[in-house]
């Protein structure tokens, strides 16, 4: 942020802390524990496992040995680096950070973004995916703040992408159909394909797919879905009614992420007024099998950059 006096200044300083503060004596409280993730990842690595994040965002140097390393784009990536090659069995890891990723702007400059993340290792179960949830109206109710949060379950576009019989090309390519959610793009996806009438409905409405879970129950009674999108709006059904503030989360049924090692339920959270996200995250037990062994993973990241701009405008 630029400032145009001291005072200013030391008035987001002062919030930046007590944000900080707060959210790590919450967490803390919960049972998590601090980890600091590595500054760079292997350029080669990171892009094979992510392939929808954009190269030319990335931040590249290189090491003494003339390998390619990336300034780190993504916590996550490079917690599971750090952790799973040293996995015991049986564990269950609660960790938190308060750290940046980095990117490079399209006019070249370095972007900075500072965020906080739970993860929750080695629990599979409905529960863990309960208490992150939970977590998540804990932290965000801890500044008052008026928030909704965006839930779906990749195993749902998972099983329409079944129906449709898409190679690994096109699946990229309608993933990021629904990322931009654009419909026109989407309607043009429609045209190439050879759809019985029923899939064409499906697709059309996708975007519609958004909003109160009775609603979004309401209207999947008009399409005929496969065993696999069912099981996975069931999931998705049973977890939204079992959560302690269950008012502040909506169904998105076309929702996507920028990483592709999501797999089950997913979610981002937004503040009142604004389009974009302030929190993302979900479950992605696929990424730590790149690591060596597939153990189950939870977690979200909060931009607290955009949190401490929201406390601000309410002192």
């Amino acid at each position: 942020m630029t400032f145009l006096n001291m005072m200013d200044e030391l008035k987001y300083q002062q919030t930046k802390f007590q944000v900080n503060q707060k959210l790590q004596t919450l967490i803390s409280n919960e049972g998590y524990i601090l980890f600091e993730p590595s500054f760079f990842e292997d350029y080669e690595a990171f892009v094979l496992k992510n392939k929808r994040v954009k190269k030319e965002r990335m931040i590249k140097m290189f090491d003494h040995d003339g390998k390619i390393l990336v300034l780190r784009p993504d916590i996550t990536t490079s917690l599971m680096r750090q952790i799973i090659p040293k996995w015991q069995d049986r564990s269950v890891l609660r960790i938190f950070y308060n750290s940046t990723i980095f990117s490079r702007t399209a006019m070249g400059q370095i972007d900075t973004i500072r965020q906080f993340g739970v993860e929750l290792l080695g629990d599979g179960k409905k529960t863990a995916d309960l208490e992150v949830l939970n977590l998540i109206s804990k932290v965000l109710n801890l500044f008052n703040l008026d928030y909704v949060i965006e839930v779906s379950d990749t195993r749902f576009l998972e099983g329409v992408m079944s129906a449709l019989e898409l190679n690994d090309q096109e699946q990229s390519k309608f993933k990021d159909i629904l990322y931009r959610k654009s419909t026109y793009d989407l309607n043009k996806f429609i045209e190439t394909k050879n759809l019985s009438k029923d899939t064409t409905m499906l697709l059309e409405s996708l975007f519609s797919l958004q909003g109160e879970l009775s609603m979004i129950e309401d209207k999947l009674k008009s399409f005929a879905l496969n065993e696999q999108s069912k099981l996975a709006f069931n999931a998705l059904k049973e977890r939204i009614n079992t959560l302690d503030d269950k008012k502040r989360y909506m169904v998105d049924l076309s929702l996507v992420s920028t990483y592709d090692y999501y797999d089950g339920i997913l979610f981002k959270g937004y503040l009142k007024g604004s389009q974009k996200d302030v929190l993302s995250g979900g479950r992605y037990d696929p990424l730590t099998e790149n690591y060596g062994k597939k153990i189950p993973a939870i977690g979200f990241t909060l931009n607290t950059q955009e949190v401490i701009k929201e406390v601000l405008v309410y002192e």
